[in-house]
């Protein structure tokens, strides 16, 4: 099948996941950072919420919806996993091609997939978990995460990733507080 009858046939469920994978010309490098991308996209548009139907589950923010339509990239040949991540094949490249999402949406995505890429997952769902905390019910996890809250903060503020005001927020602080702790001795903060 050619690349113009595949990208006719995707819904929009599919040309947003493969829009995903193809955004930055970077792989996505696990399937919690396609997960967690893909959710805080869906918090800024509502049609995209509609689709992906986000819950609470073990690892954060989780949709059913994703890990099917993934598998189904995968099976028409777009999408393949491989050690590095998600990454678009030469098919998926040339269907990527013909997608013409909203600015919004390339501004949106550009700005989620440049935050969670330089991560590990850990990482990924301390943020998560701290700036979206109705997720942590069902987290294995979040208990033992939140020992690095001020590291994982600390580390995207100076990489500027963050504000001062959402570190803060992963931190578990309040703008002040994080501000004096960042203020003082590193002896002091560990």
């Amino acid at each position: 099948m050619r690349s113009y009858e595949i990208f006719s046939r995707l819904n929009p469920e599919e040309r947003i996941i493969l829009y995903a994978v193809g955004a930055l010309d970077r792989p996505l490098r696990s399937k919690v950072k396609l997960q967690k991308l893909l959710f805080l996209v869906s918090n800024v548009f509502d049609d995209i919420s509609e689709l992906m139907r986000f819950e609470p589950h073990f690892l954060g923010p989780y949709s059913e919806v994703v890990v099917s339509v993934t598998e189904q990239l995968e099976t028409l040949g777009l999408i393949q996993k491989e050690t590095e991540g998600y990454t678009l094949t030469p098919m998926g490249t040339e269907v990527f091609a013909r997608l013409r999402p909203v600015p919004q949406l390339v501004s949106v995505m550009a700005d989620f997939k440049g935050l969670l890429n330089d991560l590990n997952d850990n990482d990924v769902l301390t943020f998560i978990y701290a700036c979206y905390p109705q997720y942590t019910k069902e987290s294995l996890l979040w208990e033992d995460l939140q020992k690095n809250r001020m590291r994982v903060a600390v580390s995207l503020l100076r990489k500027g990733k963050l504000s001062t005001g959402r570190a803060a927020q992963v931190a578990g602080l309040g703008e002040a507080d994080f501000i004096a702790t960042l203020n003082e001795p590193r002896t002091r903060r560990g």
